[in-house]
């Protein structure tokens, strides 16, 4: 690729890792360790992110929250269950049909998650505390552009998402000049970590996995070869979840298994060169349909927004 290449996707190719940056997260240990950190409720990964897909919605039923998830709707009954025991979510008869059971947060489970989103806000706020004004105006507007693209691109609704009335205080802010920027930046995670966009892709190339094989993949093409236990741990899953997503990817020659240099008694599983390949075509796809979207940018307002997000990309991955 030559440098004019590169430079025509900067902005493109630094929004889309921050895109990934919260996807991929939603799915890795680290996101269950700081929500336990932070609520002092400490759940699995796939129960975590069931609480977290009721959050900023009405009551929804077992197979529509197995839509949102991607998940069967055996195993969303069963995540329910976990949390309903918990007390962070309650089932209430639906108006419409009294013999199904709707589904929401309970109080004591929408105190948890805002006290949860009055942490993580902080993680988007400090990067910019000591940008200017204008800089700040300047990475709303493409934040605007973005959330906007994404509604297109995805067919979605804009997330209804309140921010914690003390966030700016949390900050040590005395007004509340930066809510326009945090509040797009709010949206914008919580619409990519709902979203089934990973789904849509593999479709597009009509690849024979789902999203959640999908993150296994380019977990295990990242830092494999992995040990299935290691597999499970890093994505937040127990590890029979996690044997199945590799008996998935082995079925489709996606990964290979090699033997344990230290233990040759153990093996561990790598991504093929198919499996590689599939996940390049996923990162050309997505570039691709993101600029598609998008359509054309002004070329001054494109080379102040490049800056701008790879400024912010920097700071947050301190």
């Amino acid at each position: 690729m030559t440098a004019s290449v590169t430079n025509d996707v900067a902005l493109e190719a630094a929004t889309l890792q921050l895109i990934n940056m919260v996807a991929y997260a939603a799915h890795a240990r680290a996101f269950t360790r700081h929500f336990a950190e932070v609520t002092g409720v400490d759940l699995p990964g796939a129960e975590l992110r069931t609480l977290l897909a009721l959050t900023d919605r009405p009551p929804i039923s077992t197979s529509e929250l197995a839509t949102v998830l991607s998940v069967d709707v055996g195993q969303a009954s069963r995540q329910v269950t976990t949390l309903a025991e918990q007390g962070l979510v309650e089932r209430s008869a639906d108006p419409a049909d009294r013999r199904r059971s709707l589904l929401g947060l309970s109080e004591r489970g929408a105190a948890v998650e805002l006290r949860w989103r009055g942490a993580w806000v902080q993680k988007y706020l400090q990067p910019v505390l000591s940008w200017t004004d204008a800089d700040v105006e300047a990475i709303t507007e493409w934040l605007i552009i973005v959330e906007e693209a994404l509604h297109k691109g995805l067919g979605s609704q804009p997330p209804h998402v309140d921010l914690p009335r003390d966030w700016h205080v949390r900050a040590g802010l005395a007004d509340d000049r930066l809510r326009p920027y945090l509040e797009r930046m709010v949206r914008l995670v919580r619409l990519v970590g709902q979203s089934r966009g990973f789904d849509d892709l593999l479709e597009e190339i009509q690849a024979p996995i789902n999203q959640h094989a999908y993150f296994a993949l380019r977990l295990i093409g990242r830092r494999g070869p992995m040990a299935i236990a290691e597999l499970a741990s890093v994505l937040g899953v127990d590890p029979s979840q996690a044997s199945k997503r590799v008996r998935t990817l082995e079925e489709h020659k996606l990964v290979d298994r090699a033997v344990d240099g230290f233990d040759r008694r153990s093996w561990r599983v790598r991504a093929s060169r198919r499996g590689n390949a599939l996940i390049d075509r996923m990162h050309a796809l997505q570039l691709s349909m993101f600029r598609e979207v998008l359509g054309d940018l002004p070329d001054a307002e494109r080379v102040r927004w490049t800056g701008l997000m790879q400024r912010l990309l920097t700071q947050l991955a301190v």
